[in-house]
């Protein structure tokens, strides 16, 4: 029997890096209706600044990208410097008048 594929979307680490203290990516991901970019910050056990781990993230509706493709996303983040590339992403959606969802998302994680 061959294994149904019900969730083939894409998902693309830009940077990941581990140290003593936290593990840390960002990815661009896609579901059926969207596309986020989020850079994370999960720290290790130990070493959690009260328990948190951070998210902070951009979200974008595929129906409202206005021709922008998953692939031209992808490449602009690549080619932009990591410290700049919320910013300048964000900035990319507001001159392409493409609305969006940005925050920063952080939770409680009782294991650390």
């Amino acid at each position: 029997m061959q294994q149904l594929k019900l969730f083939d979307f894409r998902r693309d680490y830009l940077f990941e890096s581990s140290n003593q203290i936290a593990h840390y990516y960002d990815i661009l991901k896609e579901t059926d209706d969207s596309i986020s970019y989020a850079e994370h910050i999960d720290p290790k056990k130990g070493y959690a600044i009260a328990g948190m781990e951070y998210e902070e993230y951009i979200d974008v509706k595929k129906d409202r990208l206005k021709g922008l493709t998953y692939d031209q996303i992808f490449t602009y983040l690549k080619n932009t410097k990591k410290e700049d590339r919320l910013e300048k992403y964000k900035a990319l959606l507001k001159y392409r008048d493409i609305p969006f969802e940005a925050d920063l998302f952080t939770w409680n994680n009782n294991d650390l």
